[in-house]
């Protein structure tokens, strides 16, 4: 596709997201069918420049000559032939296609020497992360990464290499950083030693149809969007240890205009989430016809904890088979700083919209011994949390079903009179305030909460209520619908709530 059909069907993408809030409503519609991509006119195999599939043979030399030969042509199609090719750090050019064809693999080198560190253009925090890459771009435009083949992080954790556990220096397999006209299609990903795939600071990305699979390292997200402007990621299937599909922001622009729809996602962690960091925040996102399975903390966490501001977010349509908690919503008072920045104020999320979701809740199964050495996590309750003085505004949820099979920690009466701490400044996740005293929504410090044909389901005995809500404000909720094991109160309303109205 050449860049200004890929910048047009990204600009469609992306349009129910933008100009104005229609995002939620049902009938606003997505892209049309995709252009077929016109393959480059030059073509070049790895091969050509003395690549070769042999075990310990290094081909980073000769994968860059190919990509420079072929950028100094005015661009083309570099191309990886079936086979294993052990290879270090690789820079992709502007106007050139790193295409793999069925059957090649680029094994990643366990040497870290093979990585060398990325420098930023300017300060950003997201620097602590992202250090190094196995293919790599910076303020390059018109690159992709795309085929049938593979590649591998070739992790070695089990100290015969030089990665280690949770270290930020590890390489991530694909780093695109201040790049335009992105496109990563069918490609697989698997082995990742850290964050699979990042895109930071990039506008007009389109990744589609990739997998992610075999992610058993610590922080070995799927794919993450950092301050990401006209983005969309469709079509894909990610089983991840650490969160399958994660947008985080760093510096002011924040995360713009994005789509996340028809994706099969898995992950130790959470599904698909907005934030930790979140200093830009997030605006004009739909996230859209996705399935989230087995998937040990949140299905859907939206987070603002460092100044920043969300809004304008539509998830419509999503499944979820065995998730900790369907729906995490939370705004805190972390504040990490931005570069000269000296103070940072509570962050705002308002304008929400959550429709059509159907979740299963319990533990997350483990599939084999290195998943069951990693994250044991308990199931908790759905929350909208704002803090003393920030609340969380204009939240819709409507038509959601949840069965909660299992998985929650014991929970009896005594437990509905628990006082959770604010715990504002601490990192936001859906285990943070412990056994919370409702067992389907806990609301707290939020204005402007719509909720209509709510139906839960509850297969534990639990002594809770399915609803508390604390210092809520000028919100209803209309046919909701509750079963358990136990006789509890549909409803628990503080006497800190106003213009509370309760049609079920």
């Amino acid at each position: 596709m050449d860049r200004f059909s890929r910048r047009t069907h990204l600009q469609r993408a992306v349009a129910a997201a933008s100009g104005g809030w229609l995002a939620h409503r049902p009938g606003i519609g997505l892209a049309a069918s995709q252009p077929s991509t016109p393959p480059p006119l030059l073509e070049r195999s790895i091969l050509e420049f003395g690549a070769r599939s042999e075990e310990g043979h290094g081909n980073a030399e000769s994968i860059q000559r190919a990509i420079d030969f072929c950028a100094e042509k005015g661009g083309g199609r570099v191309i990886v032939p079936p086979g294993s090719f052990l290879t270090g750090s690789v820079v992709l050019k502007s106007n050139v296609q790193l295409y793999l064809q069925k059957g090649a693999v680029l094994k990643s080198s366990p040497r870290l020497r093979d990585f060398p560190e990325r420098p930023l253009r300017q300060q950003a925090r997201y620097q602590q992360y992202l250090k190094r890459a196995l293919i790599y771009a910076q303020g390059e435009k018109n690159i992709s990464v795309c085929g049938e083949g593979i590649l591998d992080g070739n992790v070695l954790l089990d100290g015969s290499g030089e990665f280690r556990e949770q270290s930020a220096e590890n390489p991530t397999l694909l780093w695109f950083d201040e790049c335009s006209n992105v496109t990563v299609r069918g490609i697989t990903f698997r082995r990742s030693v850290w964050w699979t795939q990042a895109y930071s600071q990039c506008r007009h990305v389109h990744i589609d149809r990739i997998t992610v699979m075999e992610n058993y390292a610590h922080n070995a997200d799927g794919c993450d969007f950092l301050d990401c402007e006209d983005f969309l990621m469709e079509n894909c299937t990610i089983d991840a240890n650490d969160d399958a599909i994660c947008l985080k922001s760093y510096v002011p622009a924040g995360c713009l205009r994005g789509v996340i729809r028809n994706n099969k996602v898995r992950s130790l962690c959470n599904g698909i989430k907005m934030g930790t960091d979140s200093s830009g925040g997030f605006r004009h996102i739909i996230i859209e016809n996705n399935e989230v399975w087995q998937t040990g903390i949140s299905g859907i966490a939206l987070q603002i904890v460092d100044g920043g501001i969300m809004e304008n977010i539509a998830v419509r349509h999503t499944v979820m088979n065995g998730v900790g908690t369907p729906v995490q919503l939370r705004l805190g008072n972390r504040n990490r700083r931005m570069n000269g920045i000296l103070t940072v104020p509570p962050g705002i999320l308002r304008n929400i919209y959550i429709g059509g979701l159907r979740a299963t809740v319990n533990k997350a199964e483990k599939y084999n011994d290195e998943e069951r050495k990693r994250h044991n996590y308990q199931a908790y309750t759905s929350s909208i949390c704002g803090i003393p003085g920030s609340r969380i505004e204009e939240v819709t949820l409507e038509d959601v079903e949840i069965r909660i099979l299992g998985g929650f920690p014991p929970a009896g009466a005594e437990d509905s009179l628990r006082e959770i701490p604010e715990l504002g400044d601490k990192y936001p996740e859906n285990r943070m305030f412990g056994t919370l005293p409702s067992f389907g929504f806990y609301i707290r410090h939020a204005r402007k909460i719509r909720m209509n044909r709510i139906r839960i389901e509850h297969l534990q005995p639990d002594g809770r209520p399915a609803f508390l809500l604390d210092d809520v404000h000028d919100s209803a909720w209309e046919g909701v619908q509750v079963t358990g094991r136990n006789p509890t109160p549909c409803f628990s309303v503080l006497g800190n709530c106003t213009g509370v109205g309760l049609n079920v």
